[in-house]
């Protein structure tokens, strides 16, 4: 006869078979994330716990799930010893989205009759997807644990101050004199299908200019660089964000195409751009 010690790993063995499954056909359903959490923290598998607290982080925030924000959130404590640069990533992802959404609530009730505080500078600037991309840089292997820990330090930091360039992962790698700038590059391109480009060769015209809002290229790294019949070409310095592709066709009206650069390529057709503009 089996003893029970035997007899529940077998249980759970089924139970974790079972949800896996699950997963395969729905990847975004939440429950099975989180009986899947609980079986590898009950079975003390911390690591591929962890690995569930991401996949939950990402949906919560995908669906704006806030009672799924605030499970992750609490459980993200359990992980603060074994991994702690990874657990205060994603912990600062969570907060970022709070503090948006608590925003956009503001404005909406102020649009009703009720005067609200303007938002603080920290609620403008979502750095959400430029914390996901040095995570994803780390967990790849491209970043060491003290570099991803300093550029996780630098995006927090200058994310509450006033910048007249984008908050990004490449602007912090660039002015922190990262030697390997060329591979992460290739990496990026490679990884998100956006070819790497310089602009040196593209002249601005009047047309671009007035494409998009000024403040996309400034604050939310999309800017517009020439036309292809009727697409939009846009250097980027996030390739992996979808949300910014989205939001540029729907400001421009056009289909873009995105292109990725690099951090002094943008800063100088920026300043182009600005220059235009004025």
């Amino acid at each position: 006869m089996a003893e029970p010690n035997q007899q529940n790993e077998g249980a759970l063995a089924d139970s974790v078979a079972m949800l896996e499954q699950i997963l395969e056909v729905m990847p975004q359903d939440m429950s099975s994330l989180r009986a899947l959490y609980g079986a590898y923290q009950q079975s003390g598998q911390t690591g591929k716990a962890f690995d569930f607290i991401n996949r939950m982080v990402d949906v919560a925030m995908m669906e704006e799930d806030a009672d799924g924000i605030a499970f992750v959130m609490a459980e993200l404590t359990r992980f603060e010893e074994s991994h702690p640069s990874e657990a205060a990533a994603q912990q600062a992802r969570l907060r970022v989205l709070s503090a948006t959404n608590e925003s956009t609530a503001s404005l909406a009730h102020a649009s009703s009759g009720d005067v609200a505080e303007p938002p603080s500078r920290e609620a403008e600037v979502d750095i959400s997807e430029e914390l996901a991309l040095a995570w994803r840089l780390y967990e790849e292997n491209q970043l060491s644990q003290e570099e991803y820990s300093s550029v996780l330090h630098d995006l927090t930091e200058i994310s509450s101050k006033e910048v007249d360039v984008p908050v990004s992962v490449l602007h912090v790698l660039n002015d922190r004199g990262f030697t390997q700038m060329n591979r992460i590059m290739n990496y990026m391109s490679n990884r998100s299908g956006a070819p790497y480009l310089s602009l040196a060769s593209f002249e601005l015209t009047d047309q671009i200019v007035g494409v998009l809002p000024l403040e996309v290229a400034v604050h939310d790294g999309a800017l517009p660089f020439a036309f292809f019949g009727n697409d939009l070409l846009v250097a980027v310095l996030n390739p992996f964000n979808n949300m910014l592709v989205d939001q540029v066709e729907r400001l421009g009206g056009h289909r873009c195409h995105t292109y990725l650069v690099s951090p002094e390529d943008y800063d100088l057709a920026l300043n182009k751009l600005r220059s235009m503009a004025a």
